[in-house]
């Protein structure tokens, strides 16, 4: 049988490829296997080797000439070629064409029945990951709010994707934007970003992406762009380099090259948070174009339509220009109800519900003392620190200005004997994310910030907020409260304030008049700004009507919008129809691939016990040369329960979008592992027959035939759960396997399956 030039394949290591027999000797051959460039002795008898056979159709090399010819048929160890050519089998290669599954199981190259469970809870996986259209939501590390998931949804279905997000405060709107990112980064809609923000807020736009979205961006500050300079040179374009890149607005706006360069790199989507801060001339002529020159855009702003229309009127026209030539056009279409904006999103509290009370908690202290050594509202804090550190509380403490912070820092520092953390505007951006995840995770009670954390910050991990000063402008109130009062948050919102004898302005009194700290303001700016004005100006005023009109700003904000204006807007009627499309199995189903994907490739499982914890790692018993998009020696400690996930931060979520889960799906989508299969079963009323799995887009389908047809396929992949493999030993004893095998596919073209053929498996009754 064997002889010098025959090709083999090794049964049980299948991953060394084609093998040439360089040698007979006695009981052994000498075979080069090429792909691993490695020479092994293999006995001849009781081995599994099987002798390579060209099929008829096939491609193979003359090694003589190096002419790619086509088998027509095979005589011994001779092959007619298609023009005519009898060639000895030691003069031809077989050229790398990847089997079929059919072919692999007419050659008896079947797989373990392990990859291909594995293979079919892959593809039922992929199936889930698209289940309703949310598929390129559902890995986010969050928790699964449906108008965040409605908004998303309706902004990925418009191309280009160009929307607004002016939801009111606290509802998330970062978290939407970030959905859209993924799903447009993801589909391939998008393959570079810029995200432009506060300096305030650039770190934590990292921190977000990466944290729950598994996205890895890269800040591009002027230290960052100095560097890629230094190491390119100067006609270098660092957005070039850095494809995915989070600024700051001051320093994009800093210099004009900066925004030559970021329009030279023509960005697929660009995201600015605070849009609102574009207003005026010079920041529309800096950022604006940027925006208008993207394919994609997201603009975030708090400030919805009623609070500032020439205001809305900006944002909206840089996203669609054409459409909003001049405001004056934009107005008169809105009083005749002709403005249709289905790319913005607008959703109040009162169209999700669900928010914890405000509670408001004055505390009544006698004027400082000019000679004191200390003021009033300090001591109160410091005998209050005491309690909260033994409970595991966290105070949030607002300050108007840094000099008040830093002499309130040394004071409760001293008095408490703990550290305080702080949050202000001449801190780097790197070191407010070390101080906020410092005051997170230690037993610390006290965060000092001034107003640099009033904005688009998230710290609803705080027990309570606490205003050493109260701002003397409203709408600063509200963003400071909106740091707490969030989307998600479980307890009562505690806030705290200082009723302070003989104070002037008394701001303390007139918010209360105003019910600002216990209602919601976001949305009426324009009548609260006025307040500010009053107050600024130290305009002489009346309580009674500055709360008339602040009540009738309410009012008017709390009033529907006409349907017109929000084509399909969100309310809470349809959150039961969208969670509905959230497949209740997907966790499962992704835990069992990628837990059993690992074991099948030989990374390193062990199960760490909480939810669903578990540790992974790559190492040098992995099966294969690389995982697609996974370093080779990357280790997780991670949860496949977004609960966990979502409260426990420090763990990795193994879910869709992250690298691991991702390189495993693509491994499998590439790869030969768990294509064919031969097993038998329990069931002997199933009798002989073949199972085949089919796959359209992220679709698959099964079919199930015996020699007379069409089979009752769900029955059979029941029955596959019990299956056992069937050694290839028994299958090579088996002089008709071949025929057997092209019988039952020819029965099975007959069905007219959908899609591309991507696994199949043989099945017949258990021997007793």
């Amino acid at each position: 049988m064997w002889r010098v030039g025959s090709k083999l394949t090794h049964p049980f290591n299948p991953e060394l490829g084609v093998g040439l027999v360089k040698a007979v000797e006695g009981r052994y051959l000498h075979v080069y296997f090429p792909a691993p460039d490695q020479e092994l002795t293999l006995a001849q008898e009781n081995s599994g080797l099987t002798r390579l056979i060209l099929e008829p159709g096939s491609k193979a090399l003359l090694l003589t000439t190096e002419e790619t010819v086509e088998i027509a048929e095979v005589q011994g160890h001779q092959y007619l070629l298609s023009d005519g050519r009898e060639i000895d089998d030691a003069k031809l290669w077989p050229l790398d064409t990847e089997d079929s599954p059919i072919d692999k199981l007419a050659k008896q190259k079947t797989d373990s029945l392990r990859s291909f469970r594995n293979r079919l809870d892959g593809l039922k996986l992929q199936e889930l990951r698209e289940s309703g259209g949310l598929g390129s939501f559902l890995g986010g590390r969050i928790d699964l709010f449906p108008h965040q998931l409605y908004t998303a949804m309706r902004a990925v279905e418009q191309n280009p994707v160009r929307w607004l997000l002016a939801d009111e405060v606290g509802l998330g709107k970062t978290v939407e934007a970030c959905l859209i990112l993924s799903a447009l980064l993801r589909t391939g809609r998008a393959h570079r970003a810029l995200i432009l923000a506060p300096s305030t807020l650039t770190v934590q736009w990292l921190g977000e992406l990466y944290r729950k979205f598994h996205q890895v961006f890269v800040l591009l500050d002027r230290e960052r762009l100095d560097a890629v300079e230094a190491t390119y040179g100067p006609d270098v374009n660092p957005f070039e380099v850095h494809p995915f890149g989070v600024m700051s607005l001051d320093v994009l706006a800093s210099d004009a090259r900066f925004m030559h360069l970021a329009l030279e790199a023509q960005h697929d989507l660009v995201v600015v948070d605070e849009a609102h801060r574009l207003q005026g001339q010079t920041a529309m002529e800096t950022i604006g174009p940027l925006v208008l020159h993207a394919k994609h855009a997201l603009l975030l702003t708090a400030t919805p339509l009623h609070a500032d229309r020439e205001g809305f009127f900006q944002l909206v026209s840089l996203l669609y220009p054409e459409q909003f030539p001049s405001f004056d056009d934009f107005q008169a279409r809105l009083k005749k109800n002709e403005v249709s904006l289905p790319c913005t999103s607008s959703i109040q509290r009162a169209d999700v519900g669900g928010f914890p009370p405000r509670r408001a908690i004055p505390i009544d202290l006698p004027a400082a003392k000019k000679d004191a050594t200390k003021d009033p509202r300090a001591a109160w804090i410091a005998e209050q620190a005491k309690d909260w550190l033994s409970n595991h509380e966290k105070a949030l403490i607002f300050v108007n200005e840094l000099r008040t912070l830093e002499k309130l820092k040394t004071f409760l520092e001293s008095a408490t004997q703990t550290r305080v953390s702080v949050f202000h505007e001449q801190l780097a951006a790197a070191a407010r994310d070390i101080e906020i995840a410092r005051f997170r995770e230690s037993n610390a009670p006290i965060l000092i910030c001034t107003e640099a954390g009033g904005e688009g910050r998230n710290f609803q991990f705080c027990d309570r907020m606490l205003h050493y000063d109260l701002p003397a402008d409203p709408v600063m109130l509200e963003q400071r409260i909106g740091r707490l009062d969030r989307i998600g948050r479980k307890k009562d919102v505690e806030i705290v304030y200082f009723r302070t004898e003989g104070a002037k302005p008394d701001l303390a009194k007139l918010y209360e008049q105003l019910e600002l700290f216990e209602r919601p303001a976001a949305g009426f700016d324009p009548a609260l700004r006025s307040v500010r004005e009053t107050l600024a100006e130290k305009k002489s005023f009346k309580i009674v009507d500055v709360c008339a009109e602040v009540e009738n700003a309410r009012k008017i904000t709390q009033s529907s919008l006409p349907k017109v204006l929000y084509p399909d807007a969100y309310d809470s009627s349809m959150a039961e129809e969208v969670l509905a499309r959230v497949p209740e199995n997907l966790e499962a189903a992704t835990k069992k691939f990628a837990l059993g994907a690992a074991e099948n490739l030989g990374l390193k499982v062990i199960d760490k016990g909480g939810e669903e914890l578990y540790y992974l790692e790559l190492g040098s018993s992995l099966k294969v040369e690389a995982l697609p998009g996974v370093p080779s020696d990357a280790r997780y400690l991670g949860t496949f329960d977004r609960a966990e996930a979502v409260d426990k931060e420090e763990f990795e979520f193994f879910a869709s979008g992250h690298p691991l889960i991702e390189g495993l799906m693509l491994e499998l989508e590439d790869g030969n592992r768990g294509r064919a299969a031969a097993v038998s079963l329990e069931d002997a009323r199933l009798g002989e027959g073949l199972l085949c799995i089919y796959k359209r887009n992220a679709l698959f389908e099964a079919r199930a035939v015996n020699p007379r047809g069409p089979m009752d396929v769900e029955r059979v992949l029941e029955a596959f759960e019990s299956s056992k493999r069937i050694p290839r030993e028994k299958l090579q004893e088996d002089e008709l396997w071949s025929d057997r095998i092209r019988l039952l596919a020819k029965v099975l073209d007959d069905t007219d399956p959908a899609g591309e053929l991507v696994a199949a498996a043989y099945f017949r009754p258990r021997e007793a």
